[in-house]
């Protein structure tokens, strides 16, 4: 196999959508540099500047970015698409199977990871905003979804199919935003009501990996910040309700 060249993914200092590809590499045992932006809104704050630099963040103007040799790539599905590639993946699963790895992705982050955030966000993007009805509403279409995943899941067979492959990236964004979802949410998440998705996040063969990688990065699920998404988190058993 031929050496890989050098990888550098550069993030905010954030789980965010660049988690999965964290958990990516320390499954499969590459390595790679980690460039991490401080998560700051005060004076003193990385992020305006850097992001007038197109030589760190993309044609663009966003992050993350891969840097992988002498290329440099931007947005989070087309970097993930490219891992999928170079990474050898592709080439193990037939037709059908890649499509279903990419359809899974990009459900995924357009309907668990996005409305999460927006959730964690939505307060100081919306003053006045009437945030128990905005919560009560992202936990039911996000729990609708988590339903919808139930179903395709044990359709696609998906956790006998992946006892015979790599950790691929599918699988670490299905963990990540499971375990997400859970931190988030706790019990209203629900996820004992969904035993397909339960299983998988409990019986992922990169689990041990991507605990570790929670464990030795303790980072807030968005640019808030940890202390901030505490508040949040901790105020939204009381606006969910019973």
């Amino acid at each position: 196999m031929a050496q890989r060249p050098p990888i550098t993914l550069r993030y905010f200092d954030a789980r965010g959508r660049a988690q999965p590809f964290r958990y990516l590499f320390a499954a499969r045992g590459i390595g790679y540099n980690e460039d991490l932006v401080p998560l700051s809104l005060g004076g003193g704050a990385v992020w305006p500047a850097m992001k007038e630099d197109r030589s760190r963040v993309g044609p663009f103007h966003k992050l993350p970015v891969l840097e992988y040799g002498d290329r440099k790539l931007a947005e989070t599905l087309v970097i993930g698409a490219f891992l999928h590639r170079v990474l050898g993946d592709q080439a193990l699963l037939s037709d059908d199977d890649n499509l279903r790895h990419a359809m899974l992705v990009s459900s995924l982050y357009g309907d668990v990871v996005t409305p999460i955030a927006m959730l964690l966000w939505a307060e100081a993007l919306y003053p006045g905003l009437d945030y128990g009805g905005f919560v009560r509403g992202s936990l039911a279409r996000i729990r609708g979804h988590l339903g919808r995943l139930e179903t395709t899941l044990t359709e696609w067979g998906w956790a006998a199919s992946a006892r015979g492959r790599p950790v691929m990236l599918a699988d670490c964004l299905l963990w990540e935003e499971l375990d997400v979802a859970r931190h988030v949410f706790g019990k209203h998440a629900g996820l004992d009501q969904f035993p397909t998705l339960a299983r998988l996040y409990a019986e992922s063969a990169g689990g041990a990996a991507f605990k570790k990688v929670l464990a030795v990065h303790t980072a807030p699920v968005t640019g808030r910040g940890l202390a901030a998404e505490a508040e949040i988190i901790g105020r939204l058993p009381g606006l969910i309700g019973a």
